[in-house]
């Protein structure tokens, strides 16, 4: 599903029709609730996935009152609370809706940098949720390609930021490391020896079932309530 939408997205919105078939204007369909509550119908002329040379992915979108394309206005992520395709695509309606959140996007002079953006949730439990986007593979781009892949991310109970660990079937705990060195160091020593120990066997469960690392964090923290457990319990 995830590749179906990819491949809509960059491949037949990167050029962007003003002016659709109206048999196909319906796919198009959106419901954006705004920052503010607001909710406000209409058709999307140009996606946050557009594929134009040096836009953000996933930060903008263009709508349309009508499925005709007048009148268009331009949204972001910083005013836009959440979108629901009107046409659903899946049973459950899960890539249905994107989410506006606040994602970790370090670099080497800004390794603390974050901005808004728009998601799609994967699932969670009761220590965090995983979401996920569709992006450029910033490691292939480092070797001249460009190509558009699956990003994952985790955003733990308590905190406002999703963390990318997840780039296609590369797993980075770069950003990890950046946003929890002070808070929580402990985690992304686990979950990289873990990860490790698991070898090419988990990586590829891990990117074929992205919620298996919400599954070795949650093995983390229940490590450290039985570890304060016992030792409130000696005393």
């Amino acid at each position: 599903m995830k590749h179906l939408i990819l491949y809509l997205f960059f491949f037949s919105l990167s050029i962007c029709t003003f002016a659709q078939p109206e048999d196909d204007s319906e796919k198009d369909h959106v419901r954006v609730t705004l920052a503010d509550g607001t909710c406000i119908d209409g058709y999307v002329q140009e996606y946050w996935v557009s594929g134009k040379l040096f836009k953000r992915f996933n930060t903008s979108f263009t709508l349309s009152p009508k499925a005709d394309g007048k009148d268009a206005v331009t949204y972001n992520a910083d005013n836009v609370k959440c979108i629901e395709f009107v046409k659903k695509t899946s049973p459950d309606g899960k890539y249905d809706k994107l989410l506006s959140k606040v994602v970790a996007n370090p670099s080497i002079l800004k390794p603390k940098r974050t901005r808004k953006q728009f998601v799609y949730e994967e699932g969670g439990n009761d220590i965090g949720e995983i979401y996920w986007w569709n992006g450029i593979d910033s490691q292939n781009m480092q070797l001249g390609k460009m190509n558009i892949t699956t990003i994952y991310g985790i955003c733990l109970r308590g905190d406002s930021v999703i963390v990318p660990f997840m780039t296609g079937n590369v797993i980075s705990l770069n950003a990890m490391r950046i946003r929890y060195k002070k808070t929580n160091p402990g985690l992304v020593d686990y979950v990289d020896k873990r990860i490790l120990k698991g070898g090419k066997k988990l990586w590829d469960k891990l990117a074929y079932s992205p919620m298996i690392f919400l599954e070795i964090c949650n093995e983390y923290f229940a490590r450290q309530n039985n570890e304060t457990t016992n030792k409130q319990c000696k005393k």
